[in-house]
């Protein structure tokens, strides 16, 4: 168990920009600041542990925001929905909540858990249900170990508290959206709670303390090169590539509950060699083609630097004429699986027209 201070919390801001590739940073970074004062205030202290170091009893929850699919609403948190759902669902299960840990391994929801087990005091858990950032309540892989999802407790900005008595993950997802339109376009959600014990066994191991080791090489001072190689040796980066955008465009197709109403598709020059290479974008980047071939998909990790110094870049700075440098990572290994990929592979995002 480590004690987490402040450049702690601000790599792993730069990490969870990194891996998620976010279309709107705005709340992340709302986040961090949140976190880093409650930090600065005092109180409980905050600590990130492994599963192992909790009783193999004690109860391990996912505290993370869910959107009713638009990009988050002008509706900023109050800043106690999530101890409120905490505090509903432990109060439900009549078992004291041991640890908390992200919904998602990436963008806003990677700092959700810091401010939420100070506020509840206990620690975070260096583990989540994803090991990255999918669209959907259930892209799991607690779905794929038929471990169920609720009950689920979720809080809005303006009072309320919902108890879900419902397991069944996809029932999950459609349920939390239509709550989060009701709520204002959000919910702060209580889920996926089960034993440390199972958590070792089932969730993705070290995913926090992952990001902050990527916050801290992308933060460093070092050249855009040397960023990489660091990468590459700590997260087996397995392609990166330089191009610069040439041309944007978005289908009008409809596309499954709780995604982007427009995915998009942007073409870019590849620098060295002039190569064209495709992004399709869909809540994030789904598909990486060059010259026509398909060179990386979800469950990959397609993600963004900007390339003058290697600082993490967002979907905004996909505009005409921009340079980007585009880095591919390996997910968590039970996403390869058959039942991974028809969970959360190409198919899984419809909408981009590809037959993958």
């Amino acid at each position: 168990m480590i004690a987490l201070g402040e450049q702690h919390i601000r790599d792993l801001h730069t990490g969870a920009i990194f891996t998620a590739c976010m279309i709107n940073p705005d709340w992340a970074h709302e986040q961090m600041d949140r976190v880093l004062i409650q930090l600065r205030e005092g109180g409980s202290p905050l600590h990130l542990c492994s599963p192992e170091e909790l009783e193999p009893e004690g109860l391990v929850v996912a505290v993370g925001y869910v959107s009713n699919g638009l990009p988050p609403s002008d509706l900023r948190p109050v800043g106690d929905e999530f101890t409120r759902s905490l505090q509903i669902l432990q109060d439900s299960l009549d078992r004291p909540i041991a640890g908390v840990m992200p919904l998602a391994a990436g963008g806003l929801n990677a700092l959700v858990p810091p401010l939420a087990a100070m506020q509840f005091g206990v620690p975070v858990v260096d583990a989540d249900p994803m090991g990255r950032v999918f669209p959907l309540v259930n892209q799991t892989v607690f779905t794929l170990a038929m471990l169920p999802a609720g009950p689920i407790a979720a809080a809005g900005a303006t009072g309320e508290v919902a108890f879900l008595q419902v397991e069944d993950p996809v029932r999950v997802d459609r349920l939390l959206r239509a709550l989060a339109g009701v709520y204002g376009g959000w919910a702060a959600t209580a889920s996926y709670p089960m034993s440390a014990e199972t958590l070792a066994r089932y969730g993705v191991r070290k995913s926090l303390s992952k990001l902050i080791a990527i916050g801290s090489i992308l933060g460093s001072n070092n050249d855009s090169d040397a960023k990489y190689e660091a990468l590459r040796r700590s997260v087996g980066v397995k392609l990166s590539l330089r191009a610069r955008v040439s041309d944007l465009a978005w289908f009008a197709r409809g596309t499954l509950p709780g995604q982007t109403a427009r995915p998009s598709s942007v073409a870019l020059v590849e620098e060295t060699n002039g190569r064209i290479v495709q992004l399709m974008v869909q809540n994030e980047v789904v598909i990486l083609l060059v010259d026509g071939a398909i060179r990386a998909s979800v469950p990959d990790v397609i993600t963004m630097l900007h390339a003058h110094d290697g600082s993490p870049a967002t979907i905004e700075d996909l505009w005409v004429g921009n340079m980007i440098d585009i880095v591919v990572m390996h997910a968590d290994a039970a996403w390869y699986s058959p039942e991974g990929i028809e969970l959360a592979g190409p198919k899984a995002f419809g909408g981009l027209g590809l037959d993958v």
